[in-house]
């Protein structure tokens, strides 16, 4: 029986790419307009989700990245915040929110990262 041993930078690479479909589910949704912080136009909306895409892409991907190794948990942290934000905010609403489907996933996602590589 093979222990397969998964890597900080393997869970960071799912949990980019599964903030990339949060990402799309929330612009495909109207994110934007339904905030209950602020509205706000669609172009800004995309224009925040491209910077902070290419950000943690830069983070994730460039091993030299100035302070990866603090900015990985910080990000893994900042994903399981939002999940539970979003659900949260569902709950509060009692209907469907902009980002729920894929939220649950970023909390199932840290608790995997959190027992796997504390323990």
């Amino acid at each position: 029986m093979e222990i397969i041993i998964l890597s900080i930078d393997t869970f960071a690479i799912t949990v980019f790419l599964l903030q990339t479909a949060h990402s799309v589910e929330e612009l495909s949704t109207g994110f934007h307009r339904k905030w209950y912080l602020f509205k706000m136009p669609f172009w800004a909306f995309l224009l925040f989700e491209i910077v902070f895409e290419v950000f943690w892409g830069s983070v994730v991907f460039l091993n030299q990245f100035p302070l990866r190794e603090y900015l990985l948990p910080f990000f893994f942290a900042l994903m399981f915040a939002n999940g539970v934000q979003h659900i949260v905010w569902a709950g509060i609403a009692k209907r469907y929110i902009p980002g729920l489907i894929t939220a649950p996933f970023h909390i199932i996602l840290f608790l995997i990262i959190y027992y796997t590589l504390i323990f």
